[in-house]
């Protein structure tokens, strides 16, 4: 009785060329228009700021003049923001782009992030609960990270209910550094969980009149927050229905 031919093992489908070709083009395209993004919002970023010198040296320049320059300035810091997102996950995903990690205080990186949120926050009128240690420092990427924060403060504003919490909490334990961002809006359901961290992943139960895209930015923060050892996560906690909790080992 003679031995069975084993089967042969299952090769390797290499990307066609003409999928390869597209994704490049894709890519080209993407870095033309963050270019042609970038000069006119850094144009606007200077003039904001010579209009800020100007209304300064002038007496009696109201205060919530300055205030509405600042918030300007502060909206176009994070469309700059949104715009480096676009090429930087091209460059995390081919592992271009690692973090470059110093130590920074997270309660920096917060304020800095809630700042930028201010408007919508009040527009809203959502409450906001920060639990963070002043001085708790931790080895990351300052910029980086700092996207990751604004992107997940962003999303807890967007999707809370009127009227609603977005509550802030960091904290130190044995495994690390923790980051628990979240509101008091309806949960994730448990099938889309691990979906929504996807590079485009469009939610539609939660906002059914309006189709809310997430787009890039928890994709980013998966990348990111990857780039950097961790791990990140949404989950339920009591009144809090969504939260995205990051982990990062120290």
């Amino acid at each position: 009785m003679g031995l069975r031919a084993s089967s042969p093992p299952p090769s390797i489908t290499a990307e066609p060329d003409s999928a390869r070709e597209l994704r490049e083009k894709k890519r080209v395209l993407a870095a033309l228009v963050v270019h042609d993004l970038r000069s006119p919002l850094a144009a606007i970023q200077g003039y904001l700021q010579l209009l800020r010198e100007e209304l300064t040296s002038e007496r009696g320049t109201p205060r919530q003049a300055l205030s509405y320059v600042d918030d300007a300035a502060t909206l176009v810091d994070r469309a700059l923001g949104l715009v480096a997102t676009i090429l930087d996950v091209d460059e995390l995903e081919d592992g271009i782009l690692r973090a470059q990690p110093a130590p920074v205080r997270l309660a920096e990186l917060v304020d800095r992030a809630r700042a930028g949120n201010a408007a919508q926050l009040e527009v809203r009128e959502l409450r906001v609960d920060v639990d963070v240690d002043p001085d708790l420092v931790v080895r990351i990427d300052r910029e980086l990270f700092g996207r990751v924060i604004e992107n997940l403060i962003d999303n807890a504003t967007r999707y809370a209910p009127r009227r609603g919490l977005v509550a802030i909490r960091v904290h130190r334990d044995a495994r690390g550094v923790e980051v628990a961002i979240g509101n008091s809006g309806p949960p994730v359901p448990e099938s889309e969980r691990e979906r929504i961290f996807g590079r485009y992943f469009q939610v539609e139960a939660r906002r059914a009149a309006a189709r809310a895209n997430r787009g890039l930015g928890l994709y980013f923060c998966k990348l990111a927050v990857e780039a950097h050892g961790g791990t990140i996560h949404v989950e339920q906690r009591g009144e809090l229905g969504a939260v995205f909790v990051v982990r990062i080992p120290e």
